[in-house]
């Protein structure tokens, strides 16, 4: 028979996904909203290291803007920079988050293997003490976090429930697999896996391979800016302490038990 592809392997997994709440019981619910929120940072980080070969230890950080900058625009705490709803936030988290990616990944692609892991290894430091410092404290709330992030409204109603929430989270990482999909069979997914195999060939061939880098860290950054804006309207406060290092560590462990360059993999 003609073999299964990737994409309908990735459907058999959301259908089994849906049908969780009405199988199982809320802890059930509780922890596959769990699973959800990292499968949509492992797409992220998918496109970076699965396709493009770029080792991101600090992945994090780009889930923390998110995070961040959901809580600043929709908050009603003293911090608040904007009263917006979750949708009118997300799309300005997500962009603060690839933002941040092309901030940081312009001069860094530019080094490979080892260092480059080194770096963005840095950059997940780096961001962890920002948002712990004194310093920052008075704009980001430094350890105290930012509390009072309310819950996505649909038509008007506050989508309280976990159940409500669980399908928030199905929904989108519904949307960011079909993005991800798409990337990874059209030429940019090509160029980024020409590139990780072998970068001298891909150069040779005349691939641009800082600007083609550059590309997957940035739509990774905007992926797991999708993820930290989920999470910080599902927990509806935001604090450095969930923000560590070993979140980007299991996104890692996410892909290589899954398969790297595996979008079914994620999920799995």
């Amino acid at each position: 028979g003609q073999r299964r592809t990737p994409m309908i392997d990735v459907v058999i997994l959301m259908v089994a996904a849906l049908l969780v709440p009405f199988l199982t019981n809320a802890f059930v619910a509780q922890v596959m909203l769990l699973v959800g929120l990292y499968a949509l940072m492992g797409m992220g980080l998918n496109i970076e290291l699965g396709l493009a070969g770029l080792l991101d230890l600090g992945f994090v950080a780009f889930f923390a803007i998110g995070a961040y900058a959901t809580a600043l625009l929709t908050s009603d705490s003293p911090l608040a920079l904007a009263h917006l709803s979750f949708w009118e936030a997300l799309p300005v988290a997500t962009l603060c988050a690839a933002a941040g990616g092309f901030i940081f990944g312009l001069p860094v692609l530019r080094v490979r293997g080892d260092y480059l892991a080194l770096a963005t290894l840095g950059l997940g430091e780096i961001v962890r003490i920002i948002v712990v410092s004194d310093m920052a404290a008075p704009a980001i709330g430094g350890a105290q976090g930012i509390v009072g992030i309310p819950r996505p409204k649909l038509i008007d109603h506050p989508m309280v429930s976990q159940l409500s929430l669980y399908y928030l989270t199905f929904a989108l990482a519904c949307l960011v697999a079909f993005a991800a999909w798409r990337l990874q069979h059209s030429p940019v997914g090509r160029a980024w896996t020409a590139a990780r195999d072998d970068e001298d060939v891909a150069a040779t061939l005349g691939l641009d391979l800082v600007r083609s880098k550059l590309r997957a860290y940035v739509l990774g950054a905007a992926f797991a800016g999708v993820a930290g804006a989920l999470f910080a309207t599902t927990l509806g406060s935001v604090f450095p302490q969930s923000l560590r290092l070993d979140v980007s560590i299991n996104v890692l462990a996410l892909l290589v038990i899954g398969g790297l360059g595996s979008l079914p993999g994620v999920f799995v």
